[in-house]
């Protein structure tokens, strides 16, 4: 059996997919397999796989009806053979060292779960937010810790992750087919409170590819309010999983505070009616979880909680208020330095 399975969701690349399948080829370890699965792809993709099955025994091609990009990941973790599992998009690429850099730190951390660094490609097309995200630390956690989620650079990309195949098998670990935007946020959360040991490495094994104008992604980001009431849907899940897991209420600051950035505080820069209908559908979908005496006693900075208690008690917010509450998270996490930039310069790009 090979050491690492890569699993390869391929649709509609055949513009990228060779240099991404050349980078496997050039890899300085040989003891792995990759599982490339088409996805129903209308184009030349199919073709271009099928080259490669016949160029190199290692890859394997697996084809099925088009289900979106998280039903074909598990399609490839179902025929993955590996001792570990990583995951590799169709439009990137990895480093030739990759491959045996991450069975590696699986085998000397004895890990669960891997998370490596990362490069913007085109280097030129990167920027501060997506530099700091695809720069994790050297470091070992022993069981959960709400860090992982909300301190280090571990989030919210699935490809920076490779999970050992048993840990998988034993958790059933999967992605969610319901969710066909923000699934490797889902994912991550599900991850991380699962892994009995979890290991973060520096290194930056995987070239990320942020120059495609028609993502599903680019075009999220167009529609504010869309993209939040999926960001609401996308928390619920968590929370149904968390709450399955026994840990929700264990971790209740956490959720709110990381509601906060996910939904609540964009929020606060739409339109009065915009801001107040993702305000409503948070208070009616998510934040009725808690009680409002159980969030105003939780361990949260003051422009967390003022902003959760708002959102909570669903009133509409003045613009006057929403610039206040906008301030007062800021400088919670950012301090005054951070407010005075984001006064002067505006919001950092944080997407690609």
């Amino acid at each position: 059996m090979p050491r690492l399975s890569v699993v390869v969701p391929v649709y509609n690349v055949e513009q990228y997919l060779p240099e991404c399948l050349d980078s496997l080829l050039i890899q300085d370890f040989d003891d792995f397999e990759v599982v490339l699965v088409n996805d129903g792809s209308p184009d030349g993709s199919k073709a271009i796989c099928e080259h490669y099955c016949n160029l190199d025994a290692r890859f394997c091609l697996i084809s099925k009806e088009n289900g979106g990009l998280s039903s074909a990941r598990n399609k490839g973790i179902d025929a993955a053979r590996g001792d570990y599992i990583s995951f590799l998009d169709a439009d990137d690429r990895y480093t030739p060292q990759a491959c045996g850099r991450i069975v590696q730190a699986l085998d000397e951390s004895g890990a669960d779960v891997l998370t490596f660094g990362g490069s913007a490609w085109p280097a030129e097309e990167s920027y501060p937010w997506l530099e700091e995200v695809l720069s994790p630390r050297d470091c070992i956690y022993s069981k959960f810790s709400e860090d992982l989620l909300m301190k280090e650079a571990s989030k919210p990309f699935a490809w920076r992750l490779a999970l050992r195949r048993s840990f998988v098998e034993a958790c059933k670990i999967r992605f969610d087919e319901s969710v066909s935007y923000g699934e490797d946020q889902v994912f991550a959360f599900a991850v991380y409170p699962r892994s009995s040991r979890t290991c973060l490495i520096h290194d930056k094994l995987y070239d990320y590819r942020i120059v495609r104008g028609d993502s599903m992604l680019n075009r999220m980001l167009a529609d504010k309010p869309a993209m939040l009431s999926c960001h609401i849907e996308l928390e619920r899940k968590i929370m149904d999983d968390w709450a399955s897991l026994g840990i929700l209420d264990d971790h209740c600051a956490m959720q709110l505070t990381w509601i906060c950035e996910f939904i609540l505080f964009d929020a606060l820069r739409l339109s009065d009616d915009a801001c107040a209908e993702i305000w409503q559908k948070t208070s009616r979908n998510i934040l009725s979880q808690w009680s409002r005496d159980r969030i105003a006693k939780e361990r949260l900075t003051p422009g967390v909680r003022a902003l959760v208690l708002a959102a909570k008690d669903n009133r509409r917010p003045t613009r006057i208020r929403r610039a206040l509450l906008m301030c007062a998270c800021y400088y919670d996490w950012h301090g005054i330095d951070g407010v005075m930039r984001r006064l002067l310069h505006g919001p950092r790009k944080t997407h690609s």
